[in-house]
């Protein structure tokens, strides 16, 4: 199974980690990279598997962001916030949370999970 994916994050740096991340796995595809809600909002027609984004985005709402939620892709927060320090989000549809920053040995176990509940469905 091979998963259509995108990145929604404003730093460079764990921005290019991240694509480099999804490059290394024969099971991911990346179909594009946004640094702000409303570049991808242009782009949400596209079919999107799985959803790595950061909650805490420059120049973004938070009614904006939880408007993603209603997606029907899995969602991986990636965030350098605790779970505890997010609390006044609903986080209900997010799949898994990769805690800033992200190796690569977290990066795989989390997409084994994500894998995982997508084909147990």
């Amino acid at each position: 199974m091979i998963l259509t994916c995108i990145i929604i994050e404003d730093e460079p740096l764990a921005q290019e980690l991240l694509q480099d991340y999804i490059y290394r796995r024969n099971d991911l595809t990346l179909l594009g990279k946004f640094n702000n809600v409303n570049d991808f909002i242009k782009f949400k027609e596209e079919k999107i598997d799985l959803m790595f984004m950061d909650i805490k985005i420059r120049g973004n709402v938070k009614k904006d962001i939880e408007g993603l939620f209603s997606n029907d892709c899995s969602i991986v927060l990636v965030t350098a916030y605790t779970i505890d320090q997010l609390s006044d989000y609903n986080l209900s549809q997010i799949s898994n949370v990769l805690y800033k920053p992200v190796s690569y040995e977290k990066f795989n176990r989390c997409i084994d999970e994500v894998l995982y509940e997508i084909i147990n469905k």
